[in-house]
C-alpha cells in the first residue's frame, strides 16, 4: 500500500476567555479623541469641548511627561534642562482650552487614519492621501483649483 497524507487539515478550534471563537475576524476598534469628526484646515469649525477632559489632561501632564521622558526616550529627568518650562506652557495651553470649551477655529490635523475611511469620505471631504507630494501628482487631481492648500 501507498502511504499519502490527507490534503484537509482540520483548523484548531479557538477559544477566548473560554467561549468558543467561530471567527477571529477583527471588526470595529475604539479611538479616543476630545472631539471626533473630520477637520479640514479651510473650513472653521464650531468646537464644544468637554472641560472635564482637559481637566484631567492637566492633572496627568506630570505623570505623561514623565513617562514620556523616562521610558519612550529613556532618558534621565535629571538630564532635561526646560522640564519646568515645557510642563508648565503645556498646562498653560491646557487650562485655556478647559477655560473656554467653545470656541470657532480652522483645525489642524495632527493624525487621520485615512486607509480606515470609506472611498466616499476621502472624496467628499477633499482629504488627500499622503503620497500625493509632487506637482505633477498634483496638477493631474480633480480636486486641484486654484487657492488649495491640501
Amino acid at each position: 500500500g501507498i502511504i499519502a497524507p490527507n490534503k484537509f487539515k482540520t483548523q484548531q478550534e479557538k477559544f477566548h476567555e473560554g467561549r468558543l471563537l467561530q471567527s477571529e475576524t477583527y471588526i470595529g476598534g475604539h479611538v479616543e479623541a476630545l472631539e471626533s469628526g473630520v477637520f479640514r484646515a479651510d473650513i472653521p469649525i464650531a468646537f464644544n469641548n468637554t472641560p472635564a477632559a482637559y481637566q484631567e489632561l492637566i492633572d496627568k501632564v506630570e505623570e505623561d511627561l514623565r513617562y514620556t521622558i523616562t521610558v519612550e526616550n529613556k532618558v534621565e529627568m535629571e538630564d532635561v534642562k526646560n522640564y519646568e518650562e515645557v510642563r508648565d506652557d503645556i498646562v498653560s495651553k491646557l487650562e485655556f482650552l478647559r477655560d473656554n470649551p467653545r470656541c470657532i477655529e480652522k483645525p489642524l490635523i495632527y493624525h487621520l487614519d485615512v486607509a480606515a475611511m470609506y472611498p466616499n469620505i476621502i472624496l467628499t471631504n477633499r482629504l488627500q492621501p499622503c503620497s500625493t507630494v509632487t506637482d505633477e501628482d498634483c496638477a493631474a487631481c480633480d480636486f486641484n483649483t486654484p487657492g488649495k492648500r491640501c
